[in-house]
């Protein structure tokens, strides 16, 4: 699905951030309805009422803001935002977590804004005002800057945004259409091979009831969650490719066995449901470093309370590891395809940063041998505690 943009319409009171953002919205709704704004006043009430005006409570509603923003964007919105929020954190939060961001800066000198004075906020009488008693950090690097000093004229501001070209984030790191390519292909018969792989097999085994839910992230062809859904367990299975997953919904008739089309680290709706397993085989090692993170907070936060996280995935001492275009730590372009190694060490300290305790950790070449290839893989199985 694709993402929607977010607009972050930022500056001090009086800059113009609402006037600009309702003339922005009316101009994109009238060509794309999925677009809704979001003014400061209004968040005020729905996201912090609860918080004040010191720089602390400031923040935190910042973040308020940026997790709706995503929550937004990622389900195909286009949101515009009108809101002071100027601090560093929050504006990198933003580019790092959302998928397509547009920073707007509305710079206006302080002495225009005492002269407007709009809503009374620069008299003498009040405090707490960002750029006059509480420090502000003013944007270092925003997409578009409009010195909105009544030189520039509304539509032509508005102009420049709706001329900005929207850049998606690092979004060729999914491989979709890699992927779509593959499974209608020539290798489109590997949809239908529902052999399960040897990690599902020993993990089914070893740790798994039946009657438990699980969830496979990046579930591919289905042959592992179509194995664990026969053994007993209640299963729903995640790809991002369309056309895997038309042919497992046409093809597959189980009850306990669901297959959802959605990108598995920036899908929220799925992660509201509580599991007792969640299984990654060969999916961290196609995603970066940061959304790899993303997911296994996200993998935490669902599992119930001793619920299983188990991985499986290429590692660095691979023997395709350094082939082709590094393109990031431990991350190549080869075949046209990205693979990012996964270090053992660095990804159990992580796991424990975020509250796993780690039952098994394994590296061998044994794990998922391929005929004429160095595959070496790590197992990670690992506990909420």
């Amino acid at each position: 699905m694709d993402k929607g943009t977010l607009y972050w319409i930022t500056g001090l009171s009086g800059a113009g951030k609402t006037t600009i953002g309702n003339r922005l919205y009316y101009k994109m709704k009238s060509k794309k309805k999925n677009t809704i704004i979001l003014d400061g006043d209004i968040l005020k009430k729905i996201a912090g009422k609860d918080l004040g005006y010191e720089r602390k409570e400031r923040l935190e509603r910042a973040y308020r803001y940026c997790d709706l923003c995503k929550l937004l964007t990622d389900q195909g919105i286009n949101v515009i935002i009108c809101t002071i929020a100027m601090f560093d954190e929050i504006r990198n939060w933003n580019r790092n977590y959302i998928e397509n961001y547009v920073e707007v800066f509305l710079d206006v000198e302080l002495e225009v804004l005492k002269v407007r004075n709009r809503k009374g906020l620069y008299s003498k009488q009040k405090n707490n005002i960002a750029g006059i008693d509480i420090e502000v950090e003013y944007p270092k690097n925003p997409d578009i800057i409009i010195k909105n000093n009544d030189k520039n004229m509304l539509d032509e501001s508005v102009q420049n945004i709706l001329s900005y070209k929207v850049v998606p984030r690092l979004r060729w790191n999914r491989d979709e259409k890699y992927w779509d390519r593959y499974y209608s292909g020539k290798d489109s018969e590997s949809a239908t091979m529902l052999e399960p792989s040897l990690f599902a097999r020993t993990m089914l085994h070893e740790y798994m009831t039946a009657g438990n839910d699980l969830i496979e992230l990046g579930c591919g062809n289905g042959r592992d969650s179509v194995y664990f859904a026969q053994n007993g367990l209640n299963v729903i299975g995640i790809d991002l490719s369309k056309i895997i997953i038309k042919k497992l919904q046409d093809t597959i008739n189980l009850d306990n066995c669901t297959f959802i089309c959605d990108d598995f680290v920036n899908a929220e709706a799925i992660y509201q449901i509580q599991y007792d397993y969640c299984y990654s085989r060969f999916t961290l090692h196609a995603i970066n470093e940061q959304q790899e993170t993303e997911v296994l907070l996200k993998a935490y936060n669902m599992l119930k309370e001793k619920g299983l996280l188990f991985i499986e995935a290429r590692s660095i001492h691979d023997g395709k590891y350094g082939l082709g275009d590094k393109v990031e730590k431990n991350a190549f372009i080869y075949d046209a395809h990205y693979r990012r190694y996964i270090d053992p060490d660095e990804l159990v300290l992580k796991l424990k940063d975020i509250g796993f305790a780690v039952l098994q950790q394994d590296e061998s070449e044994l794990f998922a041998p391929k005929k004429g290839e160095s595959t070496v893989c790590v197992r990670v199985v690992a506990q909420k505690e």
